[in-house]
């Protein structure tokens, strides 16, 4: 998947995967059970490798907000409708992923 893909999702969650990160790994399993529990189809997850696909850096949405803690995005008609970081402070991931779903019920 391209950063040009993101255009063509109609609604799902798109996670940017920093390989070298253990916080974005761990965020990552994080996600996929928070999708389980909620019955939302995997397919609605896809993941970006921020190493293979540079050019995120230089999304307008996601410019100097990326860093490698699992940054998690919806989008809607696409377009990217919210950003949440769910690896940096692992005390928050609940109340992170509730405000990422919300935003994807929406």
């Amino acid at each position: 998947m391209t950063t040009t893909a993101i255009q063509s999702i109609q609604r799902g969650i798109v996670f940017l995967m920093a390989e070298w990160s253990g916080g974005a790994k761990w965020a990552h399993r994080q996600l996929v059970t928070s999708l389980e529990q909620r019955g939302i189809p995997r397919e609605e997850l896809h993941v970006l490798d921020v190493d293979q696909h540079p050019e995120l850096y230089d999304m307008p949405e996601l410019s100097g907000r990326i860093h490698g803690w699992g940054e998690t995005v919806v989008v809607r008609d696409g377009r990217i409708v919210f950003v949440t970081v769910l690896g940096k402070d692992q005390s928050r991931i609940q109340e992170h992923c509730d405000e990422l779903f919300r935003a994807y019920d929406a």
